[in-house]
């Protein structure tokens, strides 16, 4: 690989999973394009301590032997144009603009640097995959396996916190169900999150009947969720000692929120996942990326893994009541319209200067 191409992987700034899979995504892209990947996690992480740290390994060993500095380099030209030398650990705000961003022209850039900061899931990097690649021929899920087991490593103590957690309260109580079930911020991105939560307890019951689960590892970021496990569970319950929310509170959820010390946010998060997929069996959120990263931990087999969707009819429902609710903002965007610009409808122009009598008899 030669040492002048490099693919920068900045942080896409949404929840942690998210960011990591944007992160596996672009790893792919940069062993595609023969490029040495560097992966920064700056201002914009939600889970940064610092303006001049890399957030990325506060969690993980780097992915390459070379730093964001290595790259800013007056001779090495960029890509997307919007960056030089200079601004590399800058923060672009028109990124949401996608400029430059086009998949395609990133991959065939020839730039030394190319620099990611919007998130492309793998499943569109597959067809750029040639096919003497280690890749080829894979599915996403199978393709994300082998990245996560080839490049993602955890800090010493984070791996020794899980394993300290798993060693008191899960080693001697096999078979272990693990089971994720999000409330907060996520109802305005599932709509009908409820409907799909009211699921679990019958999967759960299924899995204690038929394996004879010992133990049931909660993971949830919220303290309603965690009471009603309690209730229904008692000592067959565990989990970690997090923050947490409350059910439908949108705007504090914990991974938005402050932590009187920033890693922490991250090291939470991460010690539920990795100690979900070290369980027997696992119930989980099919929108959610903590979800999928445990099950892109290990290879589960089928029978013991189960992520809720929404059923075809309810996805049918739901896309016909946003039709409809659009269908009813428009037409009021139309009346407020004609009310407030008359002129544009044939009535009284209001921007124009009144014409007196005298002149007009004048």
């Amino acid at each position: 690989m030669t040492t002048d191409r490099f693919l920068l992987i900045k942080s896409w700034g949404c929840g942690f999973w998210s960011d990591v899979d944007h992160v596996m995504g672009q790893l792919l892209a940069a062993e595609i394009t023969n490029r040495i990947p560097v992966v920064y996690w700056g201002t914009n992480s939600l889970y940064s301590e610092s303006f001049k740290g890399n957030a990325f390994e506060l969690y993980f060993e780097p992915v390459s032997n070379y730093s964001v500095e290595d790259l800013a380099k007056p001779h090495y030209t960029y890509y997307p144009p919007v960056w030089n030398d200079k601004n590399l650990m800058v923060e672009d705000f028109d990124k949401i603009a996608w400029a430059y961003r086009n998949l395609g022209d990133m991959m065939l850039s020839d730039a030394n640097v190319v620099v990611s900061d919007t998130h492309y899931f793998v499943r569109p990097l597959i067809q750029f995959i040639p096919k003497n690649h280690w890749a080829y021929g894979m599915t996403a899920h199978q393709i994300y396996r082998c990245l996560f087991d080839k490049y993602i490593r955890l800090k010493p103590d984070i791996r020794q916190e899980i394993q300290e957690f798993y060693d008191e309260f899960m080693k001697d109580e096999k078979p272990l169900l693990g089971v994720h079930i999000r409330g907060g911020d996520k109802v305005k991105e599932v709509e009908n999150l409820s409907h799909l939560n009211k699921r679990y307890h019958q999967t759960i019951q299924y899995f204690v009947r038929k394996h004879g689960i010992k133990k049931i590892l909660l993971l949830t970021d919220c303290e309603e969720l965690l009471s009603d496990f309690r209730k229904r569970y008692g000592k067959k319950l565990i989990f970690t000692d997090c923050k947490r929310g409350q059910l439908s509170d949108t705007r504090n959820a914990p991974h938005l929120t402050s932590y009187s010390e920033k890693r922490r946010k991250g090291i939470e998060i991460i010690k539920d996942t990795y100690l979900a997929s070290m369980c027997d069996f696992f119930i989980g959120n099919g929108y959610s990326n903590v979800s999928y990263t445990v099950k892109r931990l290990r290879d589960w087999p089928d029978s013991n893994i189960v992520l809720f969707y929404r059923d075809l009819k309810h996805e049918q429902r739901l896309a016909r009541k946003r039709v409809k609710a659009d269908r009813k903002r428009r037409k009021a965007e139309t009346k407020r319209h004609r009310r407030e610009y008359p002129e544009l409808y044939g009535g009284v122009n209001t921007y124009a200067e009144p014409i007196s009598v005298d002149k007009i008899v004048g």
